[in-house]
């Protein structure tokens, strides 16, 4: 959300001189009308079930179908785009699943709950497997001959930071799911909700194909390392600074993203809750 406040959308109907603010905007009218104004679009039986309020907005031109020139009234699920009484019954809308803007703005927003919830079920799991692989690493270091701490702590400047940097690449995807349903979801305007439905979908779908965990199971390239490392202990210890020259250039090289470390920072710190 920018920094900018929002202009104050006012009534259409009051006199010029003496104009209040909008409660609600009618879109087949294509007007804003004040608390008082507004009492015969919510007390007419067909006005209510023709005419569609929304949030008060400002009428932009953005409310007629570029094709058709007909207000537009319903919502493509199958598209994900607005469309007028035309678009839906001649055009290629005519066989895809329609709704209202108020049904469609209701169901849709229940989506983006349960995919928040899915989301964030994911992550959780997520980092239960990275507590878990990091704990794995512990262990496997931990078993390592004293004689290779001289080698392995050369290695300490570039270990995790690349699989760090990986993780936290991956993580955007998410971050950017999220902040995309919180803000659909506080946008209270039906059409401008449905407007920006697609993007938020597109969000969330990248968000629940990332795989935090990618590069890190077992038969890696990082863990092809650790075991080298262990067969060539004898020699670490005879020339650490050598060994670890070849193991970082043969091994890590453009692929330094497997590499390892002794002392590991908190799962917290390195891989932090993203949602």
């Amino acid at each position: 959300m920018s920094g900018k406040t929002q202009k104050e959308i006012l009534c259409d109907m009051c006199a010029e001189e003496d104009r209040k603010p909008a409660k609600k905007t009618c879109m087949k009218c294509e007007i804003s009308m004040c608390v008082q104004h507004l009492q015969a679009h919510l007390t007419t039986p067909v006005l209510l079930q023709t005419h569609p309020l929304t949030e008060p907005m400002d009428l932009c031109g953005n409310t007629k179908c570029s094709q058709h020139g007909k207000l537009l009234e319903y919502y493509c699920l199958d598209d994900m785009t607005c469309v007028c009484v035309s678009c839906a019954i001649e055009d290629q809308h005519r066989l895809h699943n329609m709704k209202t803007f108020s049904t469609a703005h209701k169901e849709l927003l229940e989506k983006l709950k349960a995919e928040q919830q899915i989301l964030q079920e994911k992550t959780d799991d997520e980092n239960v497997s990275l507590e878990k692989w990091e704990k794995s690493e512990r262990e496997k270091l931990g078993g390592c001959s004293v004689r290779l701490i001289e080698a392995v702590t050369k290695l300490r400047d570039i270990s995790l930071t690349s699989v760090q940097s990986s993780v936290s690449a991956r993580m955007v995807s998410l971050k950017t799911s999220k902040s995309s349903m919180e803000a659909a979801q506080k946008e209270k305007d039906t059409f401008r909700f449905l407007q920006m439905y697609s993007q938020v979908y597109q969000d969330v779908e990248k968000a629940k194909a990332v795989d935090l965990r990618k590069g890190l199971e077992p038969g890696s390239h990082r863990d092809k390392l650790v075991e080298e490392m262990r067969q060539n202990g004898e020699k670490m210890c005879l020339s650490p600074s050598a060994v670890v020259e070849s193991v970082t250039a043969s091994q890590l090289g453009s692929r330094h993203v497997f590499s390892i470390k002794v002392i590991f920072q908190h799962t917290s710190d390195r891989f932090p809750n993203i949602l």
